[in-house]
């Protein structure tokens, strides 16, 4: 055979293999049962719920600030003198009650001085007794008593009051009255030398030392009072819808003990632009058994509880997006809600458009959405 007819062969001999592979492939293609299709089946995310309480709730807010002395005195004296010693000294730290003296000046040249006024005064005043007696009928024996009452070594009594205008001039030209009222005003600067507590409290600053010169007008240390206190805070101006006067207030320590309890005092009527807050000044005292724990310029933390909602919820934040929507869980589905948001803190929101006994997600869950198939146990949302 030649080469022609070899590969004409070839081919179709090729093309019936070709031709039998296929017909065998789409028969058993044809006897083959197609398998059903069905979806893949969805587990349902486990979750952390909780159940919602509607509760009356007083609102929370935070604050912070640096305790004052509610009682605050400079010292500064009106008089020169050498600082006495004296039982308590003047120094940092000692304490005094009201009244007690905290500063004693060397008077004795004053004091002398004034000796020599008053009796200079009993000496005019002696000596116009005879024309009292005379001139005004009855007057001179209460005019002679006053004189025999007066002791130099004391302070004046005060003059008898006069029965006619023409014995008030009589007495005025003798100068009597002026003279009287220059005494007083020497007893007045006399006792400027002693300086007295008006509060009980403690030095905090002591400029001078016993024994040591004091000058007229110098600063003689700073007295800060015990027991109240007042603590200046500043909130922000979103809360003061909230925080009203006498409204409680309380304070902790470090440990997150309470060491002062109080109300809200006064309430700034203005916010500062720069900050948007409002000053808020709480009057406190320390709670019991944490007397030493409050001092003057100890910085603490606290709350202000205010007047209570009705009818709210209380959830943290973290429970919530987009600033007032929750997912709440029914028949096992997450469905997004929005709330009435009425008081925010730092941590926890209060707010209305739930329904007691109604489930929510108590967690930040990553890709939620609504309609989201979960699985949860649901515990009761404690206030």
């Amino acid at each position: 055979m030649n080469s022609v007819v070899k590969g004409t062969i070839r081919f179709v001999l090729g093309a019936a293999i070709l031709a039998a592979g296929f017909g065998m492939m789409k028969g058993l293609i044809s006897i083959k049962e197609e398998l059903p299709i069905s979806d893949k089946p969805v587990s349902p995310r486990a979750v952390r719920t909780s159940r919602v309480t509607i509760a009356t709730i007083s609102p929370k807010t935070p604050v912070e600030g640096r305790v004052e002395a509610l009682y605050r005195m400079d010292l500064i004296t009106e008089v020169t003198g050498n600082l006495d010693m004296g039982d308590d000294e003047f120094r940092e730290g000692t304490k005094f009650d009201a009244g007690e003296i905290i500063l004693s000046l060397d008077d004795t040249e004053s004091r002398l001085a004034l000796i020599a006024q008053r009796s200079q005064f009993l000496q005019l005043l002696s000596s116009q007794l005879a024309d009292l007696q005379m001139d005004f009928e009855g007057r001179g024996a209460i005019w002679a008593n006053y004189v025999n009452e007066l002791n130099v070594n004391q302070s004046l009594p005060d003059l008898p009051e006069t029965a006619t205008n023409r014995e008030r001039l009589f007495l005025a030209n003798r100068g009597v009255i002026s003279s009287y009222h220059s005494i007083r005003s020497a007893e007045e600067r006399l006792s400027k030398f002693q300086v007295r507590a008006p509060f009980d409290g403690v030095v905090v600053q002591a400029n001078v030392r016993p024994g040591g010169l004091v000058r007229a007008g110098q600063m003689a240390g700073v007295l800060v009072g015990e027991g109240e206190y007042e603590i200046k805070t500043a909130v922000h101006a979103r809360y003061l819808s909230t925080v009203a006067q006498q409204d409680s207030v309380r304070f902790f320590d470090e440990q997150g003990t309470t060491v002062a309890s109080g109300v809200v005092h006064r309430v700034a009527g203005n916010v500062d632009p720069a900050t948007q807050s409002a000053s808020v000044f709480c009057r406190v005292s320390p709670a019991k058994g944490h007397d030493a724990a409050i001092r003057d310029g100890r910085f603490l933390t606290g709350e202000i509880k205010s007047k209570p909602l009705q009818g709210v919820f209380e959830i943290p934040l973290s429970w919530m997006h987009n600033d007032n929507q929750v997912y709440v869980v029914a028949e096992n589905q997450l469905m997004e809600r929005e709330v009435e948001v009425l008081f925010r803190s730092r941590s926890q929101a209060l707010g209305r458009g739930l329904e007691s006994g109604e489930v929510v997600l108590s967690e930040a869950l990553t890709n939620a959405f609504d309609g989201m198939m979960v699985s949860s146990k649901t515990d009761e949302i404690k206030d």
